[in-house]
């Protein structure tokens, strides 16, 4: 927020911009002030100008200054030996910690912000204001400087502040904006083909490997792969058979491929449209020269088998250029290996190439161009969240901000952010957090909160002023959120941190050429669907590999948190009350967004209900 204006300077020019004020007010009261020897934020108390909820909305939505949990904040003795407790008390200002002369501040009535230029003057610093809930921040002024006394002293008392009521803080971006939504429907895409997104793999249930076990022959086109052959190979045949396997998978439209060791048995499965494939199978003792020779087409060759490996490479196959991200995990039953198959894209996507609609699309650019708390981003794996991630550092990146971003598999280079690939075995994502946090950032990104640590640390890095970009899997954002929560999260420094989140799920496309018009009993079920909505759903064909679907898409539900969804949160509610606060504050649901694609025709109302099991 620094620049070279005074603090009272900034929030009057953000107050006159916002519409709160005109100029000729500011400078009538500001010449008022100077007479009177006070501050100027009493002139516009006493003229009934602004008030302390004008004053946060602006410090919030117009410059980012952010909110702080003094509750579960501490700050360092080296701060605040640079503020003695009188003036501490009379400027209702409390110091937290101090960077290369810039000391950033818990402000306790949003009105003393222009009252700091003064105390910034005294101390020879320049001031970094955040705001404090008032009773928080009193209590926390009695532990750290101790109880106030009778005889307290009180600094230039005649530019000390009335205190202000007690109002809660507007949330960041969520002004208008559920206004804003209404209706408006989310743009659909004509034919595109939203490449499955990589996640970091999950070891499968045993169930699943019992269904595939169990299973009748491989699904149509497997034929042309066969294991027994790794029965007699040498490297040369491996590396023809890894091969093979990747051409194969290519051709099949896959998203990842599978090797999957269990009990005298592994398996080779790709994930093609969202769904598992069982393609082929062999037994365990011929699975070590076949993880070898992709370990080695890989370059991870000199990792053994007892240790977790991970690798990333560009290749061409076929006639597509793409990116492999190979992980191999060692299990009881034997290596486990997973590739996930991306098409190499020079540059991220785009927020508006994302699905949303546009007034969600502005939450999400304001939020990365001038919020700062959190921005989640929840959707279950293989769920497009890194699509979404990478196209909100891209737009941080554009707009100035340094971006520090650490992630389980770094899909896009992007030139302008500082990328950390937390390696198996190497330091955890925590550690590579909190280093992010000594740099000199603006926004921490982290694909992928994984323990209680990694959300503690996202809290902070928002107590902060920091922006923070974080997925976290979730079927929603409610889901998500209490999640969060069952780690281990304070419930009221997690509602503080979070600003706006956004859910996902992708669906799969209509084939376009093989599409058709369905009784639509089922689509009549969706949540607000008109009784004469038109169902589609495709038939089957050579385009499509006979499956009726081609590309997926995602659906989305942004959630800017408000006071009643923060409140909730901060009770550490269920998902059930959590998403009825969202519901309460007028969030439009990912089926809503779903039932749009239905609408155009792009998804079938089966495929819908498959994700969200809307009808049983």
């Amino acid at each position: 927020m620094s620049t070279g204006a005074s603090i009272s300077d900034r929030v009057l020019e953000s107050l006159v911009s916002a519409g709160l004020l005109t100029a000729e007010q500011v400078t009538s009261a500001r010449e008022a002030a100077e007479t009177r020897g006070v501050a100027i934020g009493v002139m516009l108390t006493e003229r009934d100008l602004v008030g302390p909820s004008d004053v946060i909305s602006v410090l919030e939505h117009e410059m980012g200054v952010p909110q702080v949990d003094l509750s579960s904040y501490a700050p360092e003795d080296e701060a605040l030996a640079l503020m003695p407790a009188a003036m501490a008390r009379a400027r209702h200002v409390l110091p937290l910690f101090e960077i290369e002369g810039m000391l950033t501040v818990a402000v306790g009535d949003p009105m003393d912000v222009f009252v700091l230029d003064g105390v910034s003057a005294e101390l020879g610093l320049e001031l970094e204001p955040v705001l404090a809930d008032p009773v928080s921040f009193a209590a926390a002024l009695d532990q750290y400087y101790g109880p106030a006394t009778a005889g307290a002293a009180v600094v230039d008392s005649a530019a000390a502040v009335p205190a202000a009521t007690a109002e809660p803080a507007a949330p960041v971006a969520a002004t208008d904006f559920f206004e804003e939504i209404g209706e408006e429907t989310p743009a659909v895409p004509v034919a595109p083909v939203l490449e499955a997104v990589p996640e970091t793999p999950v070891t499968p249930a045993a169930p699943v490997i019992e269904e595939m076990a169990a299973a009748a022959p491989a699904q149509s086109g497997a034929s042309a792969i066969d294991l027994d052959v790794l029965a007699v190979a040498d490297a040369r045949k491996v590396s023809l058979l890894v091969a093979e396997i990747l051409d194969h998978a290519v051709a099949r439209g896959a998203s990842r491929i599978h090797l999957l060791p269990y009990k005298e048995d592994f398996f080779l499965v790709y994930r093609v449209q969202g769904g598992l494939e069982k393609v082929a199978s062999a037994p365990i003792s011929l699975q070590g020269p076949l993880v070898d020779g992709f370990k080695h087409y890989a370059k991870l060759s000199g990792v053994p088998a007892s240790r977790p490996a991970l690798g990333r490479l560009r290749t061409h196959i076929g006639d597509r250029d793409l990116v492999l991200t190979t992980s191999v995990v060692p299990t009881i039953a034997g290596q486990r290996l997973v590739i996930s198959l991306a098409a190499f894209r020079p540059q991220p996507r785009g927020l508006e190439e994302l699905g949303v609609s546009e007034a969600e699309s502005r939450a999400l650019r304001a939020m990365v161009e001038h919020g700062r708390g959190i921005l989640l981003v929840c959707a279950p794996v293989a769920g497009g969240s890194s699509t979404t991630y990478y196209a909100l550092l891209a737009h941080a990146a554009a707009a100035g901000k340094t971006v520090y971003s650490v992630e389980q598999s770094i899909e896009y280079e992007i030139p302008a952010v500082a990328q950390v690939m937390i390696e198996p075995g190497g330091p955890s994502s925590a550690a590579y957090i909190a280093a992010g946090m000594r740099q000199d950032t603006d926004a921490i990104a982290i694909d992928g909160l994984r323990c209680v640590e990694d959300v503690h640390l996202a809290v902070e890095a928002a107590g902060l002023g920091k922006l923070v970009i974080a997925t976290f899997p979730a079927a929603d954002i409610a889901s998500g959120v209490r999640r969060m929560l069952d780690l281990g999260a304070e419930p009221h420094s997690l509602a503080a941190a979070l600003t706006l989140a956004v859910g996902q799920r992708l669906v799969r496309l209509n084939c376009p050429n093989c599409s058709v018009e369905t009784d639509g009993r089922l689509a009549v079920q969706i949540p607000g669907a008109p009784g004469d909505i038109v169902d589609k759903a495709g038939t089957g064909c050579p385009n499509c590999g006979r499956s009726g679907f081609r590309g997926a898409t995602a659906i989305h539900e942004v959630l800017p948190f408000t006071e009643p969804v923060r409140a909730a949160v901060g009770r550490g509610s269920s998902a059930e009350d959590i998403s009825g606060a969202a519901a309460a504050a007028g969030m439009r649901p990912l089926v809503v967004s779903g039932l749009a694609r239905v609408k155009s025709g792009a998804v079938s109302a089966e495929e819908l209900n498959r994700v969200l099991r809307f009808a049983d």
